[in-house]
């Protein structure tokens, strides 16, 4: 191996930390909980809240409500999101009720 080719194998990436890249995480945080708060309001749920969940089995579920499988992009519909209150995954049309604890 020639010693330009290595050199430039051994090189790593630079990441620039410094200034505003932690306020920026942060920004992006809340972004993200204003998504996940007008996502659940469009379908209903109060997501990222402590709930009650009664499913139509008659299974109830008490904890955080979360959308389940977030991605980057927060786009589930009504028909077809999955929600989630601890391990256990259900659709929207498996809920009875649903009621905040606060």
């Amino acid at each position: 191996m020639e010693p330009q080719q290595a050199d430039q194998q051994s090189r790593q990436l630079a990441f620039d930390f410094a200034g505003n890249s932690v306020g920026g995480f942060f920004l992006w945080r809340e972004q993200r909980q204003a998504s996940t708060r007008r996502l659940g309001a469009a379908l209903g749920y109060p997501l990222g809240e402590h709930c009650e969940v009664v499913l139509r089995s008659g299974l109830v579920l008490r904890g955080q409500l979360i959308l389940d499988g977030e991605d980057l992009f927060l786009s589930a519909e009504r028909g077809s999101a999955v929600l989630r209150v601890g391990q256990v995954n259900f659709s929207v049309g498996e809920v009875a009720s649903c009621v905040r604890i606060d």
